[in-house]
C-alpha cells in the first residue's frame, strides 16, 4: 500500500473529488477513534472483545478507505494516460499512414512515360519543357501535399522544376548518387537539401529515373518530390488538438530534436532535447504527464525514426472535462467494468461493523450496561455515514469511467473519420492523375476517330493498368472505357471478361464523360456491383482527354475500391483500447451513411450494406461535429464516439464532392 500513498500524496493535489471524499473519511475514522477511546474508558465492565472486534472492523474499513482511494485515483489515472497515449499515437501514426502514400507517389511517377521520354532528351526544345512544366503543375493541382518538384540529370544539373520560387540550377546532395546507384527502391530523407534551397529542411521523395533501350536499361535522372510538411503537421495539430489546446504536441527525431511542434514558444523548431525514451504509460516528470510513441507500422512501412511526444500540466491531465456530456446511462452491475470487488468489501465492511453493534447491544443488555448503548448508537451513525459515502463514492467512479470511456470513443470516432477522409483523398487523386496518362489520351482519341486498337496497343493498356494496380494495391481493378460505356483494358488479368462489354455504371459513367475539367471526377454510390464481385463498394472516375483538345472526353478510367479490407483495417487501427478483456472484444467501430446505410464495421455480425435505425441525434450534426451519445442496439447499451466526415484538404471541401460519413466507436457498458 506503500507506493499508493506516494501516490496519493502526488495526485490528490489535482484531484478536488478525492480531497473530497479523502476527507469525510478520515472524518469518520477520526470519529471512530474517539467514540472507541470514550468507550473504553468509560465502560470497564464491557467484555474486551467487543472493543477489540470495534478496533479490528476499524482496521477492516481504513483498508477499505484505501482500496477506495486507490481506486478513484487509478481511473483519474487511467483517463489522462488515456488521453495522452491516445494522442501520441495518433499524431505519429497520421503522418507515417500519410508518407506511406508518398513512397507509392515517387515509385511511380518516376516511371511516368511522359517524364521518362523528358528526361532521355539532352537537349529538350522549349515545347517539350513548357509541356513538362504542365505536366508536373497538374500533379501537384491534384496531389496538393507536394509543393515542389525537381527532375535533376545524373551529373546533379537541374532539368525541370514545378516551383518559380526554388532558384536551384545544379545540385550537389550526396542523395543524387544514393537514388542513382543505391539498392534502395526511392529515398526518403529530412533535411536541407540545395535542391530545395528554399526550404531550411525538406521532406524529400527521391527515385532513379531509367529508360530501357530493348534490354538494356539505362538511368538517366533522378526525381524529387518536396512534400509540405509543416503544413501536414499543422493539420494534424489542429485536428488533435481542437478540444484542448493545452496538450504540448511534439513531433522529433531519434536524436531528440525537434521537428515539429504545437507549443513553438515553449519548444520551438530545431531545438535539441534528451533522446526519446519509450514506456508503457506516461511518465510523471516536473508536474506533467510526459509519454513518446513511435509509429505502429502501417502496410509494413515505418517511415523514418521519428517519435511523437505529448506533454500536459498534470493540473491540465486531471481536470474535470468541461466537454463531458451526459448521456443518461449507468453501469450495471453485470458490466465487466462495475466495481464488484469494492462493493462487495463495502458490505463486509458495513456487515462487519453491524454484528460488532448487535453484539454489543446484546452484551449491554446482559451485563446490563446501558451507559455502553450511547458508543454503540454513535456507532450506528458512523456505519450509516460510511455507508452513504461509500455508496456516492462508487457510484463517482463508475462516473469517471464512463467519462473515460466517452473521451477514448469520442477520440477514435474523430480518428477514424480523419483517416477516412485521407485515404479517399489519395483515391480521388489517383483517378484524375491516371486518366492524364498520355498513352491512354492518345489510344483512347485514336479509339474515339473510329480506329480499331491492335493486339499490341490493347497489350500496351493493359500492362500499364497492371503495373499502376501493383503499386497501389488498394484497388480491386482498374478500368478503362471508351464514350460508349464499354471496357477497353483492365489492370486485373482475372477479370478479362470484362473487355469488350459494358462497363455497366451507366449513371456514373455517362456523368464522367460530363466533367469538364482535370480536376474534376466522379464516386459512385456506396453500393452492389458486379466489378466488386456483387458487394458494395465505392469506383471512383475521372475522364480521359482527347489527345489534340484537352475540352473533349474520349472515355474514362474506373478505380474500384477495395473497400472491405482497407476500411476494416481503418476501423481497427482507430479503434478505442481497453485494459479489460471483455471490453476491448465486444467495442466495435462502424462507418455509416446518413440514411443508415453501413459502409464497413469491425463486428462481423454488421455487414455492409446493411441497413442501421440511426438515433435521431446523430442526423442532425453538420461536417466535423463530434460528441458521445448512449444508443442501444439488440438489448445492449453502447456509449457511442461519432465524427461526421470533414473532408481533407480541398478532398470534400470545395472540390464539390459531398459524402457525409459518420464514423462510429461503440463501447458496451
Amino acid at each position: 500500500m506503500q507506493q499508493n500513498i506516494k501516490e496519493l500524496k502526488l495526485y490528490t493535489q489535482y484531484l478536488p473529488e478525492v480531497k473530497r471524499y479523502l476527507s469525510q473519511l478520515e472524518e469518520q475514522d477520526l470519529w471512530w477513534t474517539t467514540v472507541a477511546m470514550v468507550g473504553k474508558i468509560n465502560n470497564e465492565k464491557m467484555d474486551p472483545q467487543l472493543l477489540v472486534s470495534i478496533v479490528e472492523t476499524q482496521k477492516e474499513f481504513q483498508q477499505l478507505r484505501d482500496m477506495m482511494i486507490e481506486a478513484l485515483i487509478t481511473r483519474y489515472l487511467n483517463q489522462a494516460n488515456s488521453e495522452v497515449m491516445l494522442k501520441a499515437q495518433a499524431t505519429i501514426d497520421m503522418i507515417n499512414r500519410n508518407l506511406f502514400e508518398r513512397t507509392a507517389d515517387v515509385g511511380f511517377l518516376a516511371t511516368d512515360d511522359d517524364l521518362v521520354n523528358f528526361m532521355a532528351e539532352s537537349q529538350p526544345d522549349a515545347s517539350q519543357q513548357n509541356f513538362i512544366q504542365n505536366r508536373l503543375e497538374e500533379y501537384v493541382a491534384k496531389y496538393s501535399v507536394y509543393d515542389d518538384i525537381v527532375l535533376l540529370k545524373p551529373n546533379g544539373d537541374v532539368a525541370a522544376k514545378l516551383n518559380p520560387n526554388n532558384q536551384a540550377q545544379h545540385s550537389q546532395d550526396p542523395l543524387i548518387q544514393e537514388a542513382l546507384i543505391g539498392k534502395e527502391d526511392y529515398i526518403e530523407i529530412y533535411r536541407h537539401s540545395d535542391i530545395f534551397p528554399q526550404h531550411g529542411k525538406s521532406l524529400i521523395y527521391a527515385k532513379r529515373i531509367q529508360k530501357q533501350h530493348g534490354r538494356e536499361t539505362k538511368t538517366i535522372g533522378v526525381l524529387c518530390l518536396s512534400f509540405r510538411f509543416t503544413q501536414e503537421m499543422d493539420l494534424i495539430f489542429d485536428i488533435l488538438n481542437s478540444q484542448d489546446a493545452a496538450y504540448e504536441i511534439l513531433l522529433k527525431d531519434e536524436h531528440g530534436e525537434v521537428l515539429a511542434s504545437d507549443c513553438p514558444k515553449t519548444h520551438p523548431v530545431g531545438q535539441k532535447t534528451s533522446p526519446p525514451i519509450l514506456s508503457e504509460k506516461p511518465i510523471s516528470q516536473d508536474n506533467q504527464l510526459q509519454f513518446y510513441a513511435q509509429a505502429k507500422g502501417y502496410e509494413g512501412f515505418m517511415g523514418l525514426p521519428w517519435f511523437s511526444q505529448i506533454r500536459v500540466d498534470n493540473q491540465i491531465a486531471f481536470a474535470e472535462k468541461t466537454n463531458s456530456q451526459s448521456i443518461g446511462l449507468k453501469i450495471s452491475p453485470e458490466s465487466p467494468v462495475y466495481l464488484k470487488d469494492l462493493e462487495q468489501t463495502n458490505l463486509k465492511v458495513s456487515t462487519l461493523l453491524l454484528i460488532v453493534i448487535l453484539n454489543g447491544k446484546i452484551t449491554s443488555l446482559k451485563k446490563d450496561v446501558q451507559s455502553f448503548l450511547p458508543i454503540l448508537d454513535s456507532f450506528q451513525d458512523i456505519s450509516r455515514n460510511i455507508a452513504e459515502i461509500f455508496h456516492d463514492f462508487i457510484h463517482h467512479i463508475h462516473d469517471v469511467l464512463i467519462d473515460t470511456i466517452q473521451d477514448k470513443v469520442r477520440f477514435s470516432g474523430t480518428l477514424a473519420a480523419e483517416i477516412m477522409d485521407r485515404n479517399l483523398y489519395e483515391r480521388a487523386n489517383d483517378c484524375r492523375w491516371w486518366a492524364l496518362n498520355s498513352t491512354f489520351r492518345q489510344m483512347l482519341s485514336l479509339h474515339d476517330q473510329g480506329e480499331a486498337l491492335n493486339g499490341e496497343q490493347e497489350a500496351e493498356l493493359h500492362r500499364i493498368l497492371k503495373y499502376i494496380n501493383s503499386l497501389y494495391t488498394v484497388y480491386t481493378n482498374i478500368i478503362l472505357y471508351d464514350r460508349k460505356g464499354m471496357v477497353l483494358a483492365i489492370s486485373d488479368p482475372a477479370q478479362s471478361e470484362l473487355v469488350g462489354h459494358s462497363l455497366g455504371q451507366v449513371r456514373d459513367s455517362q456523368a464522367c464523360l460530363l466533367l469538364n475539367s482535370t480536376q474534376s471526377y466522379t464516386v459512385s454510390e456506396f453500393e452492389q456491383t458486379k466489378l466488386y464481385n456483387n458487394r458494395p463498394t465505392y469506383i471512383y472516375h475521372a475522364a480521359v482527354k482527347d489527345w489534340h483538345n484537352i475540352q473533349k472526353n474520349v472515355g474514362g478510367i474506373a478505380l474500384v475500391f477495395d473497400s472491405e479490407p482497407q476500411f476494416e483495417a481503418m476501423l481497427k487501427d482507430t479503434e478505442p483500447k481497453y485494459q479489460i478483456k471483455e471490453i476491448q472484444q465486444a467495442s466495435f467501430s462502424m462507418f455509416v451513411q446518413l440514411n443508415g446505410i453501413l459502409i464497413a464495421c469491425s463486428h462481423p455480425d454488421f455487414a455492409p450494406g446493411l441497413v442501421m435505425d440511426l438515433p435521431n441525434e446523430l442526423l442532425a450534426f453538420e461536417a466535423g461535429k463530434t460528441g458521445t451519445l448512449g444508443w442501444k442496439i439488440n438489448g445492449k447499451n453502447y456509449v457511442v464516439g461519432y465524427q461526421m466526415t470533414q473532408g481533407y484538404r480541398e478532398y470534400k471541401t470545395s472540390d464539390g464532392y459531398d459524402n457525409p460519413i459518420l464514423a462510429l466507436a461503440l463501447t458496451p457498458i
